[in-house]
Formats: structure tokens, C-alpha cells, sequence
């Protein structure tokens, strides 16, 4: 492993421990100017997608998928210990959020930094109302050009874009011209291939299946879900310095014998369960097509394989950041 990475290891509970109910059902139980059509959605299959952009990005935006989103956020405070990110900046003044999705990070940055100008932009109209007097949002793909002032933000924030973005490269070098000298980059992806260190989750499990069906939908696609192992590259080449990579593992299902992991994989099932629909949906009909009928069996499949206790299963979790050269104005 490279310097700079850290990687944790789970330890497996006895069988005795196994009994644990988060396996269970009943825990499942323009960018100034926005036209009012951007705030429309598009409805498909009975979910809510997205319609500013239309099929740029693979989820819903409706409540469930919010839900999970939410989920996600608390999940992977737990993870990070509760710091919002792990660069080393202290005192942020001017943040922006890309795909800032229900905005509840970019919410809480503002909270926690009362003094700073906290934007955050997604293409869904889905942020609260009510907010930070410091916090705004702001409908914009940052795939296209962008309209920011140049030099100007000192901590950009990227997190979960993967299968998202079809040219990682030209938008790192977006981030790296609109920061300002000194300023950070802090960026959190998810491995999406489900795996195990003790052989209790082969390419044949259905975790496995579902990974490397949706691997192969990014790619089919043009927009990779591999972005975590080509972060650190891609953000190096694009001239960033101090560049800092730190890799977890985060289990599914309540199966560690480390408390802090468990509650994490509790957490991660529940994500996983209230997600797994919005995932699939239209990936595998838009861009796999499939129809809606196998679409849902193999949506059901790994739902039910979610539960499996027998399975020891894990994805890793990625974060990078890097600070552009130079030093940072008075």
C-alpha cells in the first residue's frame, strides 16, 4: 500500500453475536438565473428523476432516494469520525459543494463554519428551504463550463459522483482554475464492488453480480464507477500538490466484531436496502435495457442477498484531497 493510505481491518463477530436484528425487515421496515422548467421533474417506472439535464445522472430525487441519501450522510460521518472532510483546512471562507444532492453536507459545513460563504450545486431542486444565512444552492451541471469566478473558492467538496461524470480530468481542472492558491480539494468516493477477506462473498454471490453489473453499466455509459482507484491519478495530473489518499473499509450488515464497524454496517444495510431500487431502476433498463420485469427480480435478488448473514461482506470507501500550489491571499 502507498504511503499516505490507511486501510482498516474487520474483524468477523462469533456466530454468538450473529443474532443481530439490523438483518431483519423490521429495521428495513444557468447558475444565478434558474428558468422555473428546471425545477420540473420526470417521472419513470414510479420513481422522480431529475429534469434540468435530463438523464445526466443515473438516481432519483424522490423522497426514497433522499431517505437514502441522508442515510449515506450520517453513515459516513460515523466513518470519518464526524469531520465533514479531511483536508487540512481549518477555517474555510468560501466552499463549494458539487452535487450537494439534499444538501445536508453543505448545510452542516455551514453550521460549523458560521463565517463561511457555503454554495452548494446539483442538477435536482431538492435542497430545504430553510437554511444557514450563510448557505445557498443553486441548479447547474458541473460537467459544463463553469461560471464561477476563477481563483476564488478555498475548499471544494466532491462526494459520490461516480457514474456520474464523463470527464473526470476536465472537471478536476475546473476545481483546480476556481480555487484559489493554497485552497483544497476534498473528494469522498464509494468502491462499489462488494468483496469479503474470507471467501464468504465469491464473483458468483449476488453482491458480486450486482457490482460488476453496474461496473459495466459505467462503462457502457461513458461515466465510470471506478473514480475511486482513479482519483488520486487523475487529481495528481491535474496539478494538484499534497495529494492524500485514505482508504476504508466499510462492512455490510452488523457482522464485525469491532463496535465502531458494526454500527457502520448496520448503518451501510440500511443504506443499501433503501437505495438498491433507485440504484438499479435506470441503469439497467436505460442503459443495460433490460426490461422492467428482470430489472425488478435482480433488484429483489440482492436486496434478499443484503440479508444474508453468512456474508461477510465490504466495500471500500475513498477519500483524496489536494491543495492547488501557491500561496493563499492575505
Amino acid at each position: 500500500m502507498a504511503q499516505n493510505e490507511q486501510e482498516i481491518h474487520i474483524p468477523v463477530a462469533s456466530e454468538d453475536d450473529s443474532n443481530d436484528s439490523a438483518y431483519g425487515d423490521d429495521v428495513l421496515s444557468d447558475t444565478t438565473s434558474v428558468a422555473s422548467s428546471i425545477h420540473r421533474h420526470r417521472y419513470e417506472h414510479g420513481r422522480r428523476y431529475h429534469k434540468y439535464r435530463e438523464g445526466e445522472y443515473w438516481g432519483p430525487n424522490d423522497d426514497i432516494q433522499n431517505d437514502q441519501l441522508d442515510i449515506a450522510h450520517h453513515m459516513l460521518q460515523l466513518l470519518l469520525d464526524d469531520n465533514l472532510y479531511l483536508a487540512p483546512i481549518t477555517s474555510p471562507r468560501r466552499v463549494l459543494d458539487i452535487g450537494t444532492g439534499t444538501g445536508i453536507w453543505a448545510i452542516d459545513l455551514a453550521d460549523e463554519h458560521p463565517a463561511a460563504e457555503v454554495t452548494g450545486i446539483d442538477l435536482s431542486p431538492i435542497q430545504p428551504e430553510f437554511l444557514p444565512p450563510n448557505c445557498k444552492f443553486e441548479i447547474d451541471d458541473c460537467c459544463l463550463n463553469w461560471t464561477f469566478p476563477l481563483n476564488h473558492f478555498d475548499l471544494i467538496h466532491i462526494r459520490c459522483l461516480y457514474g456520474s461524470v464523463a470527464d473526470w480530468p476536465r472537471l478536476y481542472k475546473e476545481v483546480y482554475n476556481h480555487l484559489e492558491p493554497g485552497g483544497w480539494l476534498n473528494q469522498l468516493e464509494m468502491d462499489i464492488q462488494f468483496k469479503s477477506d474470507d471467501g464468504t462473498c465469491p464473483p458468483d454471490n449476488i453482491l458480486s453480480q450486482w457490482s460488476s453489473t453496474f461496473i459495466s453499466a459505467g462503462e457502457a455509459s461513458g461515466k465510470t464507477f471506478k473514480i475511486a482507484e482513479r482519483a488520486k491519478p487523475f487529481i495528481t495530473a491535474a496539478g494538484f500538490d499534497n495529494v492524500v489518499q485514505t482508504r476504508y473499509k466499510v462492512p455490510l450488515g452488523g457482522w464485525s466484531s469491532d463496535p465502531k464497524l458494526r454500527e457502520l454496517g448496520r448503518w451501510n444495510l440500511l443504506h443499501c436496502y433503501q437505495g438498491a431500487e433507485g440504484w438499479g431502476l435506470f441503469l439497467l433498463t436505460r442503459v443495460l435495457e433490460w426490461s422492467l420485469a428482470e430489472a425488478n427480480v435482480f433488484i429483489a435478488k440482492f436486496k434478499d442477498g443484503l440479508k444474508d448473514r453468512k456474508t461477510h461482506a465490504y466495500y471500500e470507501v475513498t477519500v483524496v484531497y489536494g491543495q492547488k500550489p501557491g500561496n493563499p491571499p492575505d
